[in-house]
């Protein structure tokens, strides 16, 4: 579907509702008579729509919504769940650093998210403003999320909700969260979320919400679901030797449960496999029941975007 249709289809929405106010106003004041349906038809709900900008999926992980979501009604679920993981053996973390007993106490009365949000906050800011040089406009947020194994060693580094920031202060901050170190965790490992917020001098970006922004602001979050599996469809690709840049706008039909029945993709270009096995990724998520019993979300999808081709 062409975003020229989609917004005929919200046009079309607005007419209907118009409709459904006078229809409520003569039942209010007298009789109307006839046959006419309760106005609480689910025939009569106009069916949700999620325009989602762009997903970058990047080799390195970096990944990121070229646009923030409307606020919609999410509030801070805008970070998805951290997906389970499974901390480093003895033998692949190394040797456990000897542990600083100082450090441990200095600490005791700090969770070890305060120790990592305290720790990140100068360095993250200063990633933000060394990338301003090249993307004066970037306002964004991200979730750093930070595994830490038994050592208290950071073992790995993901993001979530990255959008509108410019890659490179994500990956900085990535660099920043790696050089971190936590007391041993109790249970042999943990899972810590950083979330950091930029804006620029002017302040937080005001909109004027839409009846659809709470059903795109959960479809982002829905999407997030699909990362792992779009970088495995990037990873084969790598793996034998096609093509790994491709894009696509994908339009997926939502069933009343949330299900996605079918993921078309049209325009696309690029390798066609690859957009294939991401539309396969795409038709295993689960959105938001829609109100009417159906619903269309239009996802876009760019893999490892080539600098300066935006």
């Amino acid at each position: 579907m062409s975003a020229g249709a989609l917004q005929k289809r919200r046009l079309g929405g607005g007419a209907l509702f118009a409709g459904l106010a006078a229809l409520a106003a003569c039942a209010a004041a007298v009789s109307c008579g006839g046959d006419a349906k309760s106005t609480n038809d689910p025939s009569r709900i106009d069916p949700p729509s999620a325009d989602v900008p762009e997903l970058e999926i990047r080799s390195n992980g970096v990944d990121r919504f070229t646009t923030c979501p409307p606020p919609g009604d999410l509030g801070q679920h805008w970070i998805p769940p951290a997906a389970p993981w499974t901390p480093p053996s003895a033998v692949d973390a190394g040797p456990p650093p000897p542990i600083d007993q100082d450090f441990i106490a200095r600490t005791a009365d700090r969770t070890p998210t305060e120790l990592a949000i305290e720790a990140t906050h100068r360095d993250f800011r200063s990633c933000y403003r060394r990338a301003l040089v090249r993307h004066p406009t970037q306002d964004g947020r991200v979730a750093i999320v930070v595994r830490v194994g038994p050592s208290g060693r950071v073992a790995k580094v993901e993001s979530y909700g990255a959008c509108e920031l410019a890659p490179e202060a994500i990956a900085c901050m990535y660099g920043v969260a790696e050089r971190l170190h936590f007391p041993p965790p109790p249970g042999g490992s943990d899972t810590l979320t950083i979330p950091a917020t930029f804006t620029s001098r002017d302040g937080v970006r005001r909109t004027t919400p839409t009846a659809n922004d709470a059903y795109t602001a959960a479809a982002y979050v829905a999407l997030e679901a699909a990362r792992p599996a779009l970088h495995a469809c990037e990873g084969s690709a790598r793996t034998e030797g096609r093509p790994v840049h491709a894009t696509g706008t994908f339009t997926m039909d939502i069933a009343s449960d949330g299900r996605v029945t079918r993921a078309h993709v049209d325009p696309w270009a690029g390798d066609k496999t690859l957009l294939l096995c991401a539309a396969r990724a795409l038709e295993a998520l689960r959105f938001n029941a829609p109100d009417g019993g159906k619903g269309t979300v239009i996802a876009r999808l760019n893999f490892n975007p080539r600098q300066g081709g935006r």
